[in-house]
């Protein structure tokens, strides 16, 4: 007689895992919750439609730009030599004619002395004997000299050529200099302030006078400055070509790396005000400028087929002159 099988599970585990595993309540859906919920789903999606139709977004050349103040003067050294003193410093207020630097001038006193001392003799020998031919010619000669020396003693004195403050002096005692060498700045009264700005030069086609360009200054971010553009440069110029328009002590502030274009607008004055209180621009503040170079909808970046669809299609309607769509913005700015 066969044996009765044994379970592989005891009773009262298969009991236990079957209370466990029951069944629990039914998922319970409020049809308004539903309702509302399909409509804010259908009223989120009409508002990322219209938002696609009709919101635009625009497109920047951004560039470093500078600012330059009018009635700025740079007093450059005439002859090359060694500094023997200088007499300003940055913020003094000068007068025209007034002495700002010394260079060393050893040899031309030295000739000064030597010719005035010869004249007077020669003067004197003629005051003995007024009809000695050879001492009036002589003495015409000896006074041509004095001046001569007197005129290279005046060169080596570097003087302000109007009235002004000293804005920068780029010497100091005991410094050899160069001729044609940058010495010092000479502010005179400021009363307005350009910026230049160096945008990339593919943008040239889109930028024109008339259109908006936004500038703030490095250090006050916060500020921007909404100028018009005056002049847009013709001609693309490459890296080495801005940095000689820009110069030779600001060509370090910023690095170009490709061809630029020179744009260029007036500043409304020649300070600003930040957090209540005012500032001046300096010649050589450095910012940072950006125009606005095309406008369009936002379902054409999706879509681009769309911006040509929908051009055709205005070409189309009778009457309709309209050109396409990035021009009108970028003339309209």
């Amino acid at each position: 007689m066969a044996s009765k099988p044994v379970p592989l599970f005891r009773r009262e585990a298969i009991e236990a895992q079957r209370v466990r595993n029951s069944d629990g309540e039914a998922l319970t859906l409020d049809p308004r919750a539903n309702a509302w919920g399909f409509v804010l789903l259908c009223a989120g999606l009409a508002f990322f439609l219209f938002f696609v139709c009709v919101g635009r977004i625009n497109e920047y050349a951004t560039g470093p730009a500078i600012v330059q103040l009018d009635g700025g003067t740079a007093l450059t050294a005439t002859l090359g030599g060694l500094v023997s003193q200088v007499k300003v410093k940055p913020g003094d207020r000068v007068s025209s004619g007034d002495e700002l630097v010394r260079f060393h001038s050893a040899d031309e006193l030295s000739e000064l002395d030597a010719s005035s001392r010869e004249f007077s003799d020669q003067l004197a020998k003629l005051l003995l004997r007024p009809d000695d031919a050879v001492a009036r010619e002589a003495l015409v000669t000896l006074r041509t000299r004095r001046e001569l020396a007197e005129q290279k003693l005046t060169q080596r004195t570097l003087r302000a050529a109007a009235d002004g403050v000293i804005a920068d002096v780029r010497v100091r005692e005991g410094q050899v200099v160069e001729p044609g060498m940058r010495i010092i700045d000479l502010q005179g009264v400021a009363s307005a302030a350009t910026v230049t700005a160096l945008l990339p030069g593919r943008y040239r086609p889109m930028l024109h006078p008339g259109d908006k360009l936004r500038f703030s200054v490095d250090g006050f971010h916060h500020v921007n400055h909404e100028l018009v553009i005056e002049s847009v440069a013709e001609q693309i110029v490459g890296p080495n070509e801005a940095r000689r328009y820009v110069g030779r002590d600001l060509s370090d502030a910023f690095n170009i790396t490709g061809p630029v274009v020179l744009v260029q607008a007036q500043l409304p004055s020649s300070n600003f005000m930040m957090d209540g209180q005012q500032y001046d621009f300096a010649s050589g503040m450095f910012g940072k400028a950006e125009a606005v170079v095309r406008n369009e909808v936002i379902a054409f970046a999706f879509v681009p087929s769309l911006k040509a669809w929908s051009e055709r299609a205005l070409q189309l309607v009778p009457g309709n002159n309209a050109q396409p769509q990035s021009k009108q913005v970028s003339h309209a700015r």
